[in-house]
């Protein structure tokens, strides 16, 4: 005859009830006042309920809720509670336009280039920010991160800068903007300005990328080549500035 664990069949009873509270109508009715507040803080925008996100794995986590905006129809936004506080990746796109234009003040006019296009697909969404319209200027000084790619077209090959001067622009930066950044600086011939920022790895010249996890410590500067001109190499590692 087999025999039964307890421990198991416990955790298994624990593991289905905890599931089947949090489809009842209560939870969804908790889990609807959340969206309420979403929209009490961003009364701009409407929000409705769009289920739960499906995880390949785990399966569809009930704890989330998966939110419509009315502005940002083609978003995926989340909401949740964690240690009884209310958090959501919204906020990132709230202040969009105000990350951008911090991106634009501290990169704009840092590299040689004939013009310059910065794209930013991710903020640290995954940690959440509080459900409150906290404004821009506290997003960028709390939660704002500096991880983006930077385009540099070029009309003239000489804008190219080389190893060392590309090193000194990134510690210049670092010297006068002093935060954490994950940079990837693609040099790209200005004859592709129409088409290289929809398939970037088929136009650019050179990449630089600047690696930081820390505030004062370069973990790597890399450049790579896309015609294999001169071998891929790093610049710096581990440099404390």
């Amino acid at each position: 005859m087999k025999k039964f664990n307890a421990a198991s069949v416990i955790a298994s009873a624990l593991a289905a009830l905890l599931l089947l509270s949090s489809c009842t109508p209560i939870g969804k009715m908790q889990q609807n006042g959340w969206i309420k507040k979403l929209g009490e803080e961003f009364p701009e925008d409407t929000f409705t309920y769009d289920g739960h996100p499906e995880h390949q794995l785990t399966g569809t986590d009930y704890s989330t809720v998966k939110v419509a905006s009315e502005l940002y129809p083609d978003c995926f936004i989340e909401i949740w509670k964690e240690n009884g506080e209310l958090y959501t990746d919204y906020l990132a796109l709230a202040y969009e336009e105000d990350i951008y234009d911090e991106l634009y003040r501290v990169l704009g006019g840092r590299f040689p280039c004939s013009d310059i296009v910065i794209d930013q697909s991710s903020q640290d969404s995954y940690k959440g920010y509080p459900v409150e319209d906290i404004g821009a200027k506290k997003f960028i000084k709390n939660y704002m991160n500096y991880r983006c790619r930077v385009i540099l077209f070029y009309d003239d090959e000489s804008l190219i800068p080389g190893d060392e001067e590309m090193k000194e622009l990134f510690l210049d930066l670092i010297d006068d903007e002093n935060h954490i950044y994950d940079l990837n600086i693609f040099y790209v011939d200005a004859g592709y300005a129409d088409v290289a920022a929809d398939d970037i790895y088929k136009y650019y010249s050179v990449r630089f990328q600047l690696v930081m996890y820390e505030k004062n410590h370069i973990t790597n500067i890399y450049v790579d080549y896309h015609d294999n001109s001169t071998e891929d190499h790093y610049i710096v590692k581990d440099m404390d500035v």
